[in-house]
């Protein structure tokens, strides 16, 4: 289960990764009225960006809404867990994710 502290410090660090590595992060974002996700960063994942969604232990749930709307829109989709996002700043993740997810 997400808790907004939780959130708060997550989004906190992805705005220290976007300093750090020259990336536009923008949280929340609104797929659709009805559909906020956790973020957007234009550059990385596909032509289209990729959409960033938090997901948690036990159950790691995801939207079926989001990852229809990214497929609609030919936009990347990932689904992240919370637990290495919350805490003290880990550079060394998110140098990791961005490879992962690629730069366009």
């Amino acid at each position: 289960m997400l808790v907004d502290e939780q959130i708060k410090n997550a989004r906190h660090n992805f705005m220290l990764a976007s300093e750090e590595f020259g990336f536009e992060f923008v949280s929340p974002f609104n797929l659709t009225d009805e559909i906020e996700v956790f973020g957007y960063i234009s550059n990385y994942g596909s032509k289209n960006g990729v959409v960033v969604c938090l997901t948690a232990p036990p159950n790691y749930l995801t939207d079926n809404r989001v990852v229809e709307w990214c497929k609609e829109n030919d936009c990347f989709c990932s689904f992240i867990s919370i637990e290495p996002l919350i805490g003290e700043y880990r550079r060394s993740y998110f140098r990791e994710m961005l490879r992962d997810w690629g730069q366009y």
